[in-house]
């Protein structure tokens, strides 16, 4: 063999080999289910992985049964934090310690970490409330069969072959509560507002002492913008969850599409208040109510909390920014005092 030949051969296997050692320095996973305090799987639940300083280096939202995956992770520690936004449940954060022992000197070697996740209602939020929620029905055993077979499928996340389940047990139930709640359930988180509306106010007709029923009726109601209807159904969602920030935080969003500014600042205060950590969409309803009503100082500090608390790309910090310029300027015209949120 020529000897350049064979060079380029033998710097083409270098390459690989010291691909694979670089590549197996970063080959660890760490994994795991967010689960509520009955075993099961929360979906789209938002997830942080952050180094050994706190910073965030990745972010995942949990699958249709509560699984999230962070990839392509070195040796060292991380802390894997859940921020439960829509559950109004307590925060968690983990911390987990990757160490391998490598074949290739100087890298590391690859490992899978599990890190499951348990969380706890807060105390008069959404979640707290729906816990205690007890229906009782004498239910038709066909239906019942259905509905124990659909709600298997529910927790393994087969959402669609669930549904012609929980559509045979309601044919022979109409009523039944659980039927319809996990339907409407389905189609609200599918988008569908038009069909989880209807199921859900069946629901609620049967039993109306079901806050996420409530809730996603609300929600769904505003949606279809029947937005009198949206705030009924909201309120009695907040009287049965009085701490919950998801229901304020609807009630604020439905109360500011009638432009009634002032009961939409109220109820957007009530979900910062009992939010632990109040999301940018938060902040961006407060801009609003504040913008619309001229109150430009206080719209620039709602959106200067939502850029300091969130984590942005940078087209999208730089338009906040711009957005906060234009307040300031607006505020310092109309004598404003600069006003800290």
């Amino acid at each position: 063999m020529h000897r350049p030949a064979f060079r380029a051969i033998l710097s083409t296997i270098i390459l690989v080999i010291l691909a694979g050692a670089a590549a197996s320095a970063y080959a660890s996973t760490i994994s795991g289910t967010i689960y509520d305090s009955k075993k099961n799987g929360l979906p789209y639940v938002e997830i942080e992985l952050q180094n050994d300083r706190y910073v965030m280096i990745q972010h995942a939202t949990t699958d249709g049964i509560g699984r999230y995956t962070f990839d392509g992770l070195a040796d060292g520690t991380y802390y894997v934090k859940v921020l439960p936004f829509r559950y109004d449940m307590d925060e968690q954060t983990q911390e987990v310690i990757i160490s391998t022992v490598s074949a290739v000197a100087g890298s590391g070697g690859n490992a899978y970490m599990i890190q499951d996740f348990y969380l706890t209602p807060r105390k008069g939020t959404l979640a707290a409330a729906q816990a205690e929620v007890v229906v009782a029905q004498e239910i038709p055993k066909a239906a019942k069969e259905q509905y124990d077979a659909a709600a298997k499928l529910l927790k393994k996340g087969k959402t669609d072959e669930a549904i012609p389940l929980l559509e045979g047990s309601l044919k022979d139930f109409p009523t039944y509560f659980l039927a319809n709640d996990a339907l409407g359930q389905i189609y609200f988180h599918k988008n569908d507002f038009e069909h989880a509306a209807a199921r859900l106010l069946t629901a609620s007709q049967v039993y109306d002492k079901s806050p996420m029923t409530l809730y996603m009726l609300g929600v769904s109601l505003g949606h279809l913008n029947y937005l009198p209807a949206s705030i009924i159904a909201l309120n009695s969602a907040a009287t049965l969850a009085p701490e919950s920030s998801m229901v304020h935080l609807a009630l604020g969003k439905t109360f500011l599409s009638t432009k009634d500014y002032k009961a939409a600042e109220t109820s957007l205060l009530n979900a910062k208040k009992y939010s632990k950590t109040p999301s940018g969409e938060l902040y961006q309803m407060l801009a609003r109510v504040y913008k619309a009503t001229k109150q430009y100082s206080k719209a620039a500090a709602s959106l200067e909390s939502m850029l300091k608390n969130g984590n942005y790309s940078d087209d999208a910090k730089a338009a906040l920014k711009k957005e906060i310029q234009e307040y300031k300027a607006k505020a310092a015209a109309n004598n404003e005092k600069p006003n800290d949120d």
